[in-house]
C-alpha cells in the first residue's frame, strides 16, 4: 500500500493591494493622532510626523504596490513547506515555510526562512493581492502540506 502524495507545488504572483494601502494609512494617521496628544514640544510633532510619513510611504512601496528590491512579487511553495521567493529585483530566495505562520479567510502571513540565514522573513498576502483561486490554493497548501521529517500527521488527520 502506498503513502499518501505529495501536493501539487502552488505557484502564485502576487500583485499590488488597495487593501493593504488602507491599512498602513489608517495604522500611520492613528498613530500620529496618539502623538498629538503627547504633552511634547511642536519640534517632536513635526519629527514624528515625518517619520511615519516616511514609513507610511516605504511599507505603501514594499507591501501594497509590491515595488522595491525587497518586495516579494512571486511564490512557489511545494507540498513540502519548501518555497522560492521571487523579488521585485529579479532575485530569487529558496527556503521553508515556517510553523509560526498563519493562514486566515482575509489575512495570511507567510513566515519563511532562507537557507543559510538564521533569521526568518514574513510575507503578508491579501486576498486582493492575487485570484480567489490562487488564494485557496496557496493557503490549502500553508495549512496542509508538511515536510517530511515531520512524525505527526496533519491537523485534519487526526
Amino acid at each position: 500500500m502506498g503513502g499518501m502524495h505529495k501536493a501539487p507545488a502552488v505557484q502564485i504572483a502576487i500583485g499590488p493591494s488597495r487593501t493593504a494601502c488602507i491599512g498602513i494609512v489608517a495604522i500611520a494617521v492613528g498613530t500620529f493622532a496618539i502623538i498629538l496628544t503627547l504633552p511634547i514640544i511642536p519640534l517632536a510633532h513635526a519629527a514624528c510626523f515625518i517619520a511615519l510619513a516616511v514609513w507610511a510611504v516605504h511599507r505603501i512601496l514594499a507591501v501594497a504596490l509590491r515595488r522595491g528590491s525587497r518586495a516579494v512579487r512571486e511564490i512557489k511553495l511545494e507540498g513540502d513547506r519548501s518555497l522560492v521567493i521571487v523579488h521585485a529585483s529579479g532575485a530569487a530566495s529558496s527556503g521553508c515555510l515556517r510553523e509560526s505562520s498563519h493562514v486566515g479567510p482575509d489575512v495570511t502571513t507567510m513566515v519563511w526562512r532562507a537557507k543559510g540565514r538564521w533569521r526568518s522573513r514574513w510575507t503578508l498576502i491579501l486576498p486582493d493581492m492575487l485570484p480567489a483561486d490562487d488564494f485557496r490554493r496557496l493557503r490549502l497548501l500553508m495549512r496542509h502540506g508538511r515536510s517530511d521529517d515531520e512524525a505527526k500527521p496533519p491537523a485534519s488527520h487526526t
